[in-house]
């Protein structure tokens, strides 16, 4: 099986859900060390809709997620605040690995175009499927802040 070094991914992470945790789980099964950008909040609301949770509920939120649901040890998880779409996935040489989405995966690539020009190794890609409902639409925390309040 691929085991990676150091694997980065980023996100909202404001309700988390089944796309969340796919993603963090995906994170956690090949790589040793996972670096998880967390958009800052005034980032978050540049492009959110609605208003985000603080970042600190969110971040401890994903910690919980991590270490109770998905067994995994506090040590191995480095949280990072971001506050642009690619954070330190293009500066840093010690990331080898990235989970996206199939719907963010545009955006591997461009982090991998950024890494070559700036000398650096490109990474690994791993992309997961876009997760839906049992209606067949795309889950997101936007999706289930409009189911709860209806």
């Amino acid at each position: 099986m691929l085991r990676l070094h150091k694997i980065a991914l980023g996100g909202t992470f404001d309700t988390i859900h089944s796309g969340h945790i796919m993603i963090l789980y995906t994170a956690v099964k090949y790589g040793e060390r996972i670096l998880i950008g967390v958009t800052s909040d005034e980032f978050a609301q540049s492009y959110k809709s609605y208003k985000v949770k603080p970042f600190e509920e969110r971040v401890k939120a994903l910690l919980t997620m991590l270490t109770r649901e998905l067994q995994t040890d506090k040590d191995k998880v480095i949280i990072s605040k971001i506050s642009d779409p690619y954070g330190p996935a293009v500066s840093d040489n010690s990331i080898d690995g990235i989970v996206v989405s199939l719907e963010t995966l545009p955006r591997a690539f461009e982090i991998n175009n950024i890494r070559i020009k700036n000398g650096l190794n490109p990474l690994v890609i791993i992309s997961i499927p876009i997760i839906k409902d049992g209606y067949g639409v795309k889950l997101s925390s936007t999706l289930i802040r409009s189911k709860l309040t209806t």
